[in-house]
């Protein structure tokens, strides 16, 4: 992981290990243990569920999706408390305090 990644990919490489579903562009839905990421938001998951546009299931023992046909991708709720989102609170809390105190009403 680089510095220069953004919060989404962050969280991805923070979700590494752990069971995620994603969503492609083309309808399906895969649902498995993450592997790896990617900057590009390329994927490797493992034990995929993969659910067809038709409802179709079926299951494989890996897959590598490419970021630029993923919708979303759905993270496990353990995430929440992860220390990405900390360090986005405290920033959007410096930026509202910065802005804030700046701020005047029209007229005044």
């Amino acid at each position: 992981m680089t510095s220069a990644s953004g919060i989404p990919i962050r969280l991805l490489y923070e979700a590494e290990s752990m069971k995620i579903t994603v969503e492609m562009k083309n309808g399906e839905t895969y649902r498995g243990m993450l592997l790896g990421a990617e900057e590009t938001m390329n994927l490797t998951l493992s034990d995929v569920v993969r659910t067809a546009r038709n409802g179709q299931v079926s299951k494989l023992p890996s897959v590598y999706l490419r970021g630029n046909g993923v919708r979303f991708i759905a993270l496990p709720e353990l995430l929440k408390n992860s220390p990405t989102f900390k360090k986005v609170a405290v920033m959007k809390k410096k930026m509202e305090q910065n802005t804030g105190a700046g701020k005047r009403k029209r007229g005044e």
